[in-house]
């Protein structure tokens, strides 16, 4: 704890992606949704347009595709997404992704170039086990 109190300043800078200028080049992004930030100040990104996850570095200015696929195609299979709506990332940088339009969430591991169904089916639905 700090024990401080904090002003915020209303003046924005851009941290990730270029103002107004949407793409799947590692420098863009395309309807950012939500972020998380790991130990190392790491910024990973829901590209919900792009169907991927970016991590930025800490003063990058490009980022890193580290789930989905680079050139934005959305996807069914265990190392794809269609349109990535939330993210947490753990203690070891190993994320966990609801994956929106595919009805899931999916467990990442760090490094890895696929993940793990973890909830739902991959189809919407009301029973116990779909989302």
């Amino acid at each position: 704890a700090t024990n401080a109190v904090l002003r915020w300043n209303p003046v924005g800078i851009t941290v990730a992606g270029m103002t107004g200028l949407p793409g799947a080049a590692s420098d863009r992004l395309t309807l950012p949704f939500t972020v998380a930030i790991d130990y190392d100040n790491t910024l990973y990104i829901t590209d919900n347009g792009c169907n991927r996850v970016q991590s930025w570095l800490r003063g990058a200015s490009n980022g890193s595709t580290v789930a989905g696929n680079t050139n934005c195609t959305p996807g069914v299979g265990l190392n794809q997404l269609t349109q990535p709506a939330g993210i947490i990332v753990d203690s070891n940088s190993n994320l966990y992704i609801v994956d929106a339009a595919n009805s899931r969430v999916l467990f990442w591991p760090k490094n890895a170039i696929s993940g793990t169904l973890i909830a739902g089916t991959g189809t919407a639905g009301t029973t116990n086990n779909a989302l």
